[in-house]
């Protein structure tokens, strides 16, 4: 089992000597991945909700693949998820492949194809195009990245001969896709590498990602594919504690919209399914972070390794807490991380 952790790409903390940092104490504990979350425009509830300072996630990636190429420390960048519609294809493949070969082939795409209907309408996309257009989108970039000179004929992209110039180093970039449901899983099974989803905080949840995982390699091998596909786990938010009294409980940060409606279940073809909110309404954007025991974690891990999984990506907070600034949470949890949990996991 790898190790990886959700940075916070969206925090204003999160710049020069905090990435630094950050990246020098993932080092020190041996994290294997490092994973970045997409955002691009919010209203401005969400903006609280979101986080305060959200950078572009590739451009933060490719800052983050310099400092760790300076301190000699390899880790697998990837995203849980990169929204594949919300860039032009032919761009997307470029900045991919430019980040691969800044990195030295370190790019591991966790894909996902958006759920905020405020963001693709300030962005002039359809939502109810966005399973399309990310098949479409990621296979417009695959003809680029292999090929010297490529041509691409869709639905959304079209062009003859033309060349990105820049290759990425690994041929091909694995690409893992993050979402549930059939249509979602018969696209990893039929395209992709693996799955970026399913962490399991309860045995509830536990229970319906091992299913789901029974269904995405039934599907695997039901469309011919050889060996396994890759699943990245998300273990959710995690507030690490050693005071068992406090597990359990959790710390809500973000904002309750004042303006949240009731959601409207909208089943597009295929049975795929989207959250519409009445217009002048908006869901909550607020994260629970839950009060975790270390010993409750381990368990978790070891759990989510019987079940098939190879790598499992925490989320660690770095709110101010108690007598810790922002930085300064964020390196207490990695050291309880490192302490208390690292050593009892199986790691690969």
């Amino acid at each position: 089992m790898k190790i990886g952790m959700r940075v916070p790409n969206y925090a204003r903390w999160f710049r020069g000597d905090g990435i630094w940092a950050t990246c020098e104490k993932g080092k020190e504990i041996g994290l294997d991945a490092l994973f970045f979350v997409d955002h691009i425009m919010f209203t401005p509830h969400q903006y609280v909700g979101y986080g305060n300072g959200y950078m572009d996630q590739w451009t933060a990636m490719s800052y983050v693949a310099a400092v760790t190429n300076i301190q000699g420390w390899k880790p697998t960048l990837s995203q849980s998820v990169c929204v594949i519609p919300y860039r032009p294809p032919i761009q997307l493949a470029k900045i991919i492949a430019t980040v691969d070969s800044l990195s030295g082939g370190r790019v591991m795409i966790g894909a996902g194809s958006g759920y905020n209907e405020n963001e693709f309408l300030a962005l002039g996309l359809d939502i109810r195009q966005r399973g399309n257009m990310t098949d479409e989108y990621l296979a417009c970039c695959r003809e680029l990245w292999t090929n010297p000179v490529a041509s691409f004929h869709g639905k959304f992209v079209n062009f003859d001969e033309m060349t990105i110039s820049v290759r990425p180093v690994q041929q091909p970039i694995p690409i893992l896709y993050g979402a549930t449901g059939p249509r979602p899983f018969r696209r990893i099974a039929e395209r992709y590498q693996g799955w970026v989803a399913g962490g399991a905080q309860t045995p509830e949840a536990t229970k319906t990602s091992e299913q789901n995982w029974a269904e995405i390699t039934r599907m695997w091998k039901e469309y011919g594919r050889e060996g396994k596909p890759y699943w990245a786990a998300s273990g959710g938010t995690a507030h690490l504690t050693a005071d068992r009294s406090e597990a359990g409980g959790s710390i809500r940060k973000g904002l309750d919209s004042p303006n949240m409606g009731t959601p409207e279940t909208v089943t597009l073809p295929g049975g795929h399914t989207y959250q519409r909110f009445e217009e002048g309404t908006e869901r909550t954007y607020a994260t629970n972070f839950r009060l975790t025991h270390p010993d409750d974690l381990v368990q978790q891990i070891r759990t989510l390794n019987d079940l098939g999984a190879d790598m499992f990506v925490i989320n660690l907070p770095s709110y101010r807490y108690k007598e810790f600034d922002n930085l300064g949470m964020q390196l207490h949890q990695m050291e309880l991380l490192a302490e208390h949990v690292l050593p009892k996991v199986p790691k690969s």
